[in-house]
């Protein structure tokens, strides 16, 4: 089920009344860690063995680590351990086909049959999100930032909390567990505060992401069924619209299930951080990685950029580290070349931005947000596209260097081109006296507008509605 199913309302309603009508921390944690269960086992119920061995391992390892003296070498095997089956699990599920494919294929450019057959393995949904967190809580009790919880319950609770179990945000155990602890009372400005952040949620998934869907999918979508030749329909312009498009549907849809995932939180009487900070506000790119998918950013920073040595080692190594960091990341996004191309380019980007500039901002915001927003649309090409030559396709469109085709797309497709200007604004503080006049505080002002918003929203919702982008993650 998504946040956006009929179903789900429903098992939202039944969990929600019952959490907040029993009594007793330890039942609440129970009746969520059950919830839990259902949310994830409703895509695939077998895929509940995978998630239960990525808990067990983490808390048993955690345990063992803590037991151990810092330094000792057993308690440093425990934590290579731990990364290591946490990391297995990934790389059978996720990367296994990839790169069996991707070393038939250079066998094969050589000659060589290499005589083997790929199997199919479906990729669990939420694989990623819910390994990092593992990991992260594995760490932080090895290197002695974080005491163990000896509760298998309060552990497996962490890594499978439903509202972000599937997409994130990559919640840390310093901040999740203590709030297992907290009493909680059901109150007026806890469920509006939920509501407020679902609200907007859904209207960027619902209102906006899955309507932008509809004019991604027809362009990229042929080229991933049918390769680059099938490209040749579409005009330059139908291509630079879609990916356009696909710049707002990527950002809304991921900041949209981010939102709902805060919302459901609040809730329950929980705190998720926020995950975006109004990215295509950004004026450099430093900046824009620091307000887009914050969880993930800070996660490599903080597990592998400086582990790694960071910027303590000399501008050549801090390169490097950005460079790895970055690959990565790309990778961690997707089984294929065209991700790990991504990654590559944006670290290359850090890299020069850090050695021109030296983290400051020396174009100008306008300049800088031009140049910065720009480089960001052109690299969703290879993100969204399924080859290579299929984003050369794209990035020539954008140069005028190829022979459109005589399909277009709708006018429509252009409304991106406000409502990422708006989000940037708001992102900027420049909507704020309007929503601070004393007309807006008027309560039958406030919900009339908030009403009108939802009908809006409702009635721009697809029939069919579209899965989250970063389910396949």
């Amino acid at each position: 089920m998504i946040f956006t199913d009929a179903i789900f309302f429903a098992f939202l309603a039944i969990v929600f009344s019952g959490y907040w009508l029993i009594k007793g921390k330890e039942a609440r944690l129970s009746l969520l860690l059950v919830a839990s269960a259902v949310f994830y086992g409703w895509w695939d119920w077998r895929f509940l063995g995978l998630i239960g061995f990525v808990i067990l391992v983490s808390w048993a390892v955690a345990r063992f680590a803590a037991a151990r003296p810092i330094g000792d070498k057993n308690r440093r095997r425990a934590l290579i351990f731990g990364i290591s089956a946490n990391l297995l699990v990934i790389a059978i599920f996720k990367y296994f086909g990839f790169f069996a494919d991707s070393a038939a294929m250079a066998l094969a450019s050589v000659g060589i049959d290499p005589g083997w057959t790929v199997l199919n393995i479906l990729l669990p949904v939420g694989i990623s999100f819910y390994v990092f967190q593992a990991i992260s809580y594995i760490v932080d009790v090895a290197r002695g930032d974080l005491a163990p919880e000896h509760r298998l319950r309060r552990v497996a609770l962490y890594i499978a909390f439903f509202p972000q179990l599937v997409a994130g945000p990559i919640v840390r155990a310093a901040s999740f567990f203590p709030q297992m602890e907290r009493s909680k009372a059901f109150t007026g400005a806890l469920f509006f505060a939920g509501l407020r952040a679902f609200a907007l949620g859904f209207a960027y998934k619902a209102g906006i992401a899955d309507n932008l869907a509809q004019f991604v999918d027809p362009v990229y979508g042929d080229a991933s069924v049918m390769g680059d030749t099938d490209l040749a329909k579409w005009s330059n312009l139908a291509l630079i619209g879609a990916t356009l498009a696909f710049g707002g549907l990527i950002y809304f849809d991921f900041a949209g299930y981010s939102l709902m995932a805060i919302g459901v939180a609040r809730w329950f009487g929980y705190y998720i951080p926020k995950n975006f900070d109004y990215p295509y506000s950004s004026p450099a790119i430093d900046d824009f990685w620091r307000r887009w998918h914050i969880s993930l950013s800070s996660w490599l920073r903080d597990y592998l950029y400086i582990p790694l040595g960071g910027n303590r080692h000399g501008e050549g190594k801090t390169y490097r580290n950005l460079m790895v960091t970055m690959v990565l990341g790309g990778l961690w996004h997707g089984a294929a070349w065209t991700f790990v191309a991504w990654g590559a380019m944006h670290g290359a980007a850090l890299a020069v931005h850090r050695a021109l500039f030296k983290g400051k901002r020396a174009l100008g915001f306008g300049l800088g947000l031009l140049a910065t927003q720009l480089f960001v649309l052109l690299t969703w090409v290879p993100f969204r596209a399924e080859s290579f030559g299929d984003t050369v396709t794209v990035w020539s469109a954008f140069l005028g260097l190829r022979d459109g085709g005589s399909l277009t797309l709708s006018p429509l497709v252009w409304l991106v081109l406000p409502l990422i200007a708006l989000d940037a604004a708001l992102g900027r503080g420049l909507l704020k006296q309007i929503t601070q006049l004393p007309l807006w505080r008027r309560p039958v002002f406030y919900w009339s507008g908030l009403g009108m918003t939802a009908g809006f929203i409702l009635a721009l919702y697809p029939l069919e509605a579209a899965p989250f982008v970063y389910f396949q993650f």
